[in-house]
């Protein structure tokens, strides 16, 4: 990670960004914690080249890398308030390098006082300051660090810290509507309530938590492969076959986020989400299908044919 005296930042790693909006929170991280606007920070994912980092799965790119980008800044800002603090020439000599902050381009103290970012980074360098940071969470194996380098990974999802479980937690409630004689299944509502520590983003993080809802819904009474096992080929091949749900499939679908603290899991609180609007949507459709029609269905997708048999509904 570097930061110039024009008061921009460039933030590398091998991390990538399938759609998740890595990009957005990583620059989010680095700005606030530099005390810079979001549009003066540049994120460079998905080059092997970079710092190694783990691949977009299991919940945890956001809680991985935003944390050691935040240690990166950390590294930056330490190396500022030390040379502020010590130069003779500085608004803030003498003071403790820890209570300093950046803020709006500024290197500022406890009471507000400061000076320009350009000023006090000259102090330190001519050019840019560049550092490199790395994050070993909580509960996985020491050696976590040298397994990246050689191209494994090491997930601790969920480990225990203590007598605290590191989980993301949620519920989720769908309202489901069964014809009496054709036996059609409409999906009329999705609602899931999740509390995920800090949220980095609201708007990314609510949009990724609906898809997932929508997604269950999906898998739920939509999506099959289909396959001709004599010829060993796939029917059902493109989207007009394989189905899934379009915006009528789903009128309403609703994200609560509840707000939860722990820092204890990590530095920034941060909880991977990931996969936890999606996993338990299924189980949500089988359960309204069963309170509407007393037919239990352990079977994905759900289909009307599985219903022909039932009782009057």
């Amino acid at each position: 990670m570097s930061l110039t005296l024009s008061g921009t930042a460039k933030v590398q790693t091998a991390a990538h960004d399938i759609g998740t909006g890595a990009y957005t929170v990583i620059a989010m991280t680095a700005a606030e914690r530099l005390g810079l606007p979001l549009e003066r920070v540049t994120v460079e994912l998905g080059d092997t080249e970079l710092p190694p980092a783990p691949g977009a799965g299991g919940s945890n790119t956001t809680a991985s890398v935003c944390n050691v980008v935040a240690k990166a800044c950390e590294e930056i800002r330490a190396k500022i308030a030390k040379a502020a603090t010590s130069a003779e020439d500085s608004k803030l000599k003498g003071q403790d390098p820890k209570t300093l902050s950046l803020s709006a381009r500024h290197m500022v103290g406890p009471a507000g006082a400061g000076e320009e970012l350009e000023t006090a980074m000259r102090r330190v360098t001519n050019g840019a300051i560049e550092v490199y940071a790395e994050n070993l969470p909580h509960g996985v194996q020491p050696d976590a660090i040298e397994k990246l380098y050689r191209g494994a990974q090491s997930l601790a999802g969920g480990a225990k810290l203590q007598d605290r479980i590191q989980f993301a937690f949620g519920a989720e409630f769908v309202e489901l509507r069964v014809h009496r004689l054709t036996r059609e299944i409409r999906c009329a509502r999705v609602l899931g309530v999740f509390a995920a520590g800090r949220i980095m983003n609201i708007k990314t993080a609510t949009s990724q938590l609906m898809g997932g809802l929508i997604w269950g819904v999906s898998s739920a009474l939509h999506e099959s492969t289909e396959i001709d096992h004599k010829r060993a080929r796939f029917y059902n091949t493109d989207l007009a076959e394989y189905l899934i749900p379009v915006n009528a499939d789903i009128p309403t679908a609703e994200v609560i986020i509840l707000p939860e603290e722990d820092h204890e899991i990590n530095e920034l609180g941060i909880k991977g989400i990931g996969e936890l609007g999606n996993v338990g949507t299924n189980a949500a459709v089988a359960n309204a299908l069963f309170h509407a029609t007393g037919v239990r269905v352990r079977d994905l997708p759900i289909r009307v044919e599985q219903l022909l048999g039932a009782a009057s509904i």
